[in-house]
């Protein structure tokens, strides 16, 4: 499984990066600075691998919205599960990330080390 980090703030993406390796997290991740990018990315991949993504909502450009939106209808065959990384307290958001399927969570910044944790024990990472 590959992890892919998509956040306009370098510095949550090297946070989530720390996080992980101290989690003991040592997928393959890459990081993305906006959802243009991101998207690009995943749309160019085959079928062949898994992916997990940290999908920030709010950004410049392609919101996270917008990236799920467009990749739903280009990349249906991609085993993709989205986790949503937001500073969003809104209801609304969160009722929207429900009406994802690709969506297995929503984590509000600021994350911390047990969020890592758990995630490497619910997802086998």
């Amino acid at each position: 499984m590959e992890i892919v980090l998509v956040d306009d703030d370098p510095i949550v993406i090297l946070l989530q990066k720390k996080l992980m390796q101290k989690a003991g997290i040592s997928h393959q991740i890459i990081s993305f600075n906006n959802g243009e990018e991101a998207l690009s990315f995943l749309t160019d991949k085959g079928n062949e691998n898994k992916y997990l993504m940290f999908l920030d909502i709010n950004m410049p450009g392609l919101s996270g919205w917008e990236v799920l939106d467009e990749f739903e209808k280009n990349n249906k065959g991609l085993e993709l599960k989205v986790i949503i990384i937001t500073s969003s307290i809104e209801d609304a958001d969160r009722l929207k990330a429900k009406t994802y399927d690709r969506i297995v969570d929503f984590w509000v910044k600021p994350f911390s080390l047990q969020d890592f944790v758990n995630l490497k024990v619910n997802y086998g990472l």
